[in-house]
């Protein structure tokens, strides 16, 4: 929760929003967040978190990015992802593979759960940044990649197609949203963009 706060913090200031606007809602719930507290009882944070004017600097932030509004991903998607995310790290952990294939793979996961983490605050675009440092390791890693797959273990193929279907999936659900599409070249379209350089089963995905 603090680090989306201090995002939403940061995504004020970028844009000019005075400090003083930002107060007392957003420092109250930093502050009652703090590991400081972590081992104290809810009940005594309640009053601090609670009072009704914290909610003014939720609504100011509300009404700032209001021309910044998108499609919110359904909740049972983003459900969904997340799922399949911590499913193929659990899978990686029991799959015998390269020291460099796991590695490869467990970079894509990351990247990818990062950005979920960061859409309920920043929207679609950590996604999109997301997909487009996914796509860039495809391709600069394109050949030492096919060379692993070509010795990898069937179980370790089958990870590593689960994995390029996860991030079709991100880009599917990522195209949906308003943001990407006013943007113009769309994410799915970013990673299909690359199906070229990426291993056959990827581009099987993306057909």
């Amino acid at each position: 929760m603090r680090s989306e706060i201090e995002l939403l913090r940061s995504k004020l200031l970028a844009i000019g929003v005075p400090e003083n606007l930002m107060h007392p809602g957003l420092s109250r719930l930093r502050d009652v967040t703090s590991t400081a507290y972590i081992n104290q009882a809810w009940n005594g944070l309640r009053e601090q978190a609670s009072k009704p004017e914290n909610r003014l600097s939720f609504a100011w932030a509300n009404w700032t990015l209001r021309d910044e509004s998108e499609d919110d991903m359904p909740a049972e998607e983003l459900t969904e992802l997340r799922s399949e995310l911590d499913s193929l790290e659990a899978s990686l952990q029991d799959t015998e593979m390269t020291p460099y294939l796991r590695g490869f793979i467990q970079r894509q996961i990351d990247v990818i759960r990062n950005a979920l983490k960061l859409y309920r605050v920043q929207g679609v675009k950590p996604i999109e940044a997301a997909l487009h440092q996914v796509a860039g390791a495809y391709k600069i890693e394109e050949s030492l990649v096919q060379a692993e797959h070509a010795k990898a273990s069937e179980p370790a193929k089958s990870l590593l197609a689960r994995t390029g279907a996860a991030i079709k999936k991100t880009a599917e659900i990522a195209d949906s949203l308003d943001k990407i599409r006013k943007a113009g070249e769309g994410a799915y379209a970013l990673v299909a963009g690359v199906a070229p350089m990426m291993l056959p089963y990827v581009q099987n995905l993306l057909k």
